[in-house]
């Protein structure tokens, strides 16, 4: 076979199969994309070194997830694993000019290739390059149509009241006979407690007391076995953590504990999103039941669905569509008392004044400790009356071990791909070099060297830039903050960090956890902590046996 540039060489080809959300499955399925790339493979006599899939998500600069699954086709491109990738078309791959020049980049780099439309593109080859790029301008122009006829018709749907987002507490959902189109009426089932919920709070303003007494007498809870995607990723925050996993499938009934690795299971191949959406149609049971807590009632008294007002960009636009549970004077007054200044109990989420609270957990009840005092010593207690212990010990210990993790080998295991290390840090170098620039930018500013206008310009290039950089970090392994920790400098960066930044550190990286002492006052012990470190999944039974018995073969 030959190109353009020349004789081509044997192709090994990454098969890249994407699909959108498309409710009415008008677009072209994953599979039938597959299918279609090993025909040509098999044609052209090309080897398949993997296929990838990021079904029902959006390749555009909209999109609110990552594709993790293009990312692992980029990476088989650069370390020469693959010199070709296959799409259906151009934009399967993008609908954005910036990610479509990121992929050239590292097709010209390793002399590669990229195939659509039935056509071999070889990206040396200046006509080619010209050529993808008209396509891929082409594919962006598309996307930017695409979201302008979305937000008339969410607009629209908005100036006629009728219902967008999700199904609130007190409602459930109906289906037009003629139309199929689907309608929200009142639940008998649930109105009376979202009443309850709405006139409660309008009396006592104490969220945490009514969420007690809604879960004390067994109120059905908003949302309680509805997979959702954080559902979905806090799962599989779990699973990484191997002693919080044991206890956590310990407590679960069989049919919990089978849907919560059919999950994951799904979510090595498919988004989150999807996941829950799978979860929800095959009516799996729900391993994280949800239950009554101060944000769920508060939230559901501060809904002003509930009074039959629809909402468009976050203000109220008018009447909805659908029958109301309160009056309009029932939601301005529980709106205007939880919205009273003079309420205590406020917290300002940012003032952290602690390393471990919300981080550190009690061993025996799993539950996070939280500050407490001993004499002229702070500690970390159980707020369930465990254990408590010294405060500035339990920090030392705990930051002295995971320093020594973070400046060693086994720091690997905190990054998505093995080998993947160097990019990280070239990442998180474009995103602090970029804010080097733009601080220094301010500086001139304020010296008043450079004008306001001029500033804002250049904030509006370099901000973006920096966000971009930052989340490509996150989407290869963990937060930039821990990348620039791993390595022996680790100690020194450490003590440059602001107490948000260092918590944010440990989350990503450990569990702490507090065991009980052998009694009354004993001394402080290190061993009385233990850490979990966050790694690779727990393997799934009848998967992953499968697949080490493989390995062994």
């Amino acid at each position: 076979m030959k190109s353009a540039a020349g004789e081509v060489p044997q192709l090994r080809v990454v098969i890249y199969a994407r699909a959108s959300k498309d409710g009415k499955g008008r677009k072209i399925s994953v599979a039938s994309q597959i299918a279609q790339g090993r025909k040509w493979c098999e044609r052209v006599g090309a080897v398949v070194v993997a296929v990838l899939v990021d079904n029902d998500l959006s390749a555009s600069r909209y999109a609110t997830e990552a594709r993790g699954d293009y990312e692992e086709a980029l990476r088989l491109l650069a370390t020469g694993a693959a010199n070709c990738l296959w799409t259906w078309e151009n934009s399967r791959a993008q609908r954005e000019l910036d990610v479509f020049v990121r992929l050239r980049k590292i097709l010209v780099d390793v002399g590669g290739y990229w195939a659509y439309d039935d056509r071999l593109y070889d990206m040396n080859d200046p006509d080619d390059r010209v050529d993808t790029a008209e396509d891929a301008v082409d594919a962006e122009r598309e996307s930017e149509k695409l979201r302008k006829r979305v937000l008339r018709g969410v607009e629209a749907r908005a100036m006629e009241g009728l219902w967008a987002g999700p199904l609130s507490y007190g409602y459930r959902i109906f289906y037009d006979r003629d139309t199929g189109e689907a309608g929200r009426e009142v639940d008998e089932t649930t109105r009376e407690y979202a009443r309850e919920i709405v006139l409660t709070l309008t009396e006592t303003g104490n969220e945490t007391a009514l969420a007690a007494d809604l879960e004390r007498r067994g109120v059905p809870c908003a949302r309680a076995s509805v997979w959702r995607a954080d559902h979905v990723r806090k799962l599989y925050a779990v699973s990484q953590d191997a002693e919080g996993w044991a206890k956590f499938t310990a407590s679960l009934l069989p049919e919990q504990l089978e849907s919560a690795y059919e999950a994951l299971v799904r979510v090595r191949t498919e988004s989150a999103a999807q996941v829950a959406k799978d979860m929800n149609k095959g009516q799996w049971a729900h391993p994280l039941p949800g239950s009554w807590n101060a944000s769920k009632v508060r939230n559901i008294a501060l809904n002003p669905a509930l009074a039959g007002l629809r909402v468009f960009r976050g203000k109220v636009i008018g009447k909805g569509s659908w029958p109301a549970i309160i009056t309009e004077e029932e939601h301005n007054a529980v709106v205007a008392k939880l919205g009273d200044p003079s309420r205590r109990g406020v917290k300002d989420g940012t003032r952290v004044k602690y390393l471990l609270t919300g981080i550190l957990l009690c061993s025996v009840c799993e539950e996070a400790v939280t500050s407490g005092r001993c004499g002229r010593h702070r500690t970390y207690r159980c707020k369930n009356g465990h254990l408590s212990r010294n405060m500035a010990k339990t920090d030392s210990v705990v930051v002295e071990l995971v320093l020594l993790r973070l400046a060693s080998e086994a720091a690997r295991e905190f990054f998505q791909y093995d080998g993947q290390a160097k990019e990280l840090t070239e990442a998180v170098q474009t995103a602090q070099d970029l804010r080097a620039r733009l601080d220094g930018f301010t500086d001139k500013a304020a010296d008043g060297e450079l004008s306001p206008e001029r500033l804002s310009r250049i904030e509006a290039k370099l901000l973006p830039k920096i966000r971009a950089a930052e989340e490509r970090a996150r989407q290869i392994g963990v937060s930039p903050v821990v990348a620039e920790l791993v390595g022996p400098q680790a100690p020194e960066v450490w003590e440059t960090l602001s107490v948000t930044q260092k918590r944010a550190v440990l989350r990503a990286v450990v569990r702490p956890r507090l065991l009980p002492t052998a009694g009354g006052r004993a001394p402080f012990n290190p061993r009385n902590i233990t850490l979990s470190w966050l790694g690779r999944p727990a393997p799934i039974p009848g998967v992953d046996d499968v697949e080490q018995s493989a390995d062994v073969a």
